[in-house]
């Protein structure tokens, strides 16, 4: 997988090659429209030409920041609707949180959810660079629930219900990239190690 700084540095080379691909196309339909009117014979146009142009520049980089925007927004919302099938299902086998909303009555503190969610992130990043490939969400949801039941079963927490290893999934995806590598590099993570800890909550 790919790091943060990597990602954000091939996004801005995409904008920035774009952004100048459509900044040849405006000045071309800029010297068209201004041939067409005749405007290239005023002394404005004469004398500011360059600059006309050059003022072309930064709307071509902005159009191309929203273009590419908006491809990756609609990418990531395909993707998350596509990937997110089967997570409220593997959630919901965790007990009732009994409350209006998902996240309503959860019984782990935030901290200790905070805390275990660098773990779950560790494991995901750990799995995912070592076979290149995205995980399923509703694998990472099946994975924080069985970890609260290992943590219930160790007594660390009292108890858990639907609205914890929701915060618990929500809270590691949420998890920065770059931060997560460095847990990993120091903490030894392996895929060996992924597996066993896999084996140890019951998740295989």
């Amino acid at each position: 997988m790919l790091s943060e700084k990597v990602f954000k540095m091939i996004r801005w080379i995409k904008i920035i090659a774009l952004g100048t691909v459509i900044w040849f196309l405006l000045t071309v339909v800029y010297g068209f429209i201004v041939g067409i009117l005749d405007l290239n014979k005023t002394e404005f146009f004469l004398n500011n030409s360059l600059l006309n142009n050059f003022i072309l520049f930064p709307v071509g980089i902005w159009l191309g920041f929203k273009i590419i925007e908006y491809r990756e927004d609609k990418w990531f919302k395909d993707y998350a609707n596509k990937n997110q099938e089967g997570v409220h299902e593997e959630i919901c086998k965790a007990k009732d949180n009994k409350g209006d909303s998902f996240v309503d009555n959860q019984l782990v503190a935030d901290q200790h959810l905070s805390m275990l969610s660098w773990t779950v992130s560790c494991w995901r990043l750990t799995i995912e660079n070592a076979t290149n490939k995205m995980m399923k969400e509703k694998k990472v949801a099946k994975f924080c629930r069985l970890f609260l039941a290992q943590e219930k079963k160790r007594k660390k927490i009292k108890d858990y219900n639907r609205a914890d290893v929701r915060l618990l999934y929500t809270l590691s995806i949420s998890c920065s990239i770059s931060t997560t590598d460095k847990l990993i590099a120091k903490n030894g993570w392996t895929l060996e190690l992924g597996h066993k800890f896999e084996k140890e909550i019951g998740y295989k």
